[in-house]
């Protein structure tokens, strides 16, 4: 096992099952988000600063980009695309809405100071 699956994930509460979904875990320096359908398909790590940038981005601005990732649609799903690497990240629409909706909820505002390191 990797150290990735070590971590304490986490989907939003309006995620149908709690699986094929956003899923999320803080780390002492960041927050990874990865499919959790798919773990094995790839993570992609924020930096703080950048994890609020990516959120205000998923909720109110779709298509900008920031330095770690671009949103795109494709059809009805929401591709999640590293800017420095090659993983896609791909959500249905009720994945990604469940997203949004724990977003505006505040269920992932997470800060370097909210992590208590392991």
């Amino acid at each position: 096992m990797s150290t990735i699956d070590h971590l304490a994930w986490r989907t939003s509460t309006r995620s149908s099952d709690g699986e094929k979904c956003v899923e999320v875990a803080p780390t002492p320096r960041g927050v990874v988000i990865r499919h959790s359908k798919h773990p094995h398909d790839g993570t992609i790590t924020f930096p703080y600063p950048e994890w609020s940038r990516f959120l205000r981005e998923a909720l109110d601005h779709p298509g900008e980009a920031n330095s770690v990732v671009t949103i795109a649609t494709s059809g009805p799903d929401t591709l999640v695309c590293s800017v420095h690497g090659e993983v896609t990240l791909r959500f249905d629409h009720e994945q990604w809405t469940a997203f949004r909706h724990g977003a505006m909820a505040g269920e992932f505002d997470f800060t370097a100071a909210t992590v208590i390191p392991g």
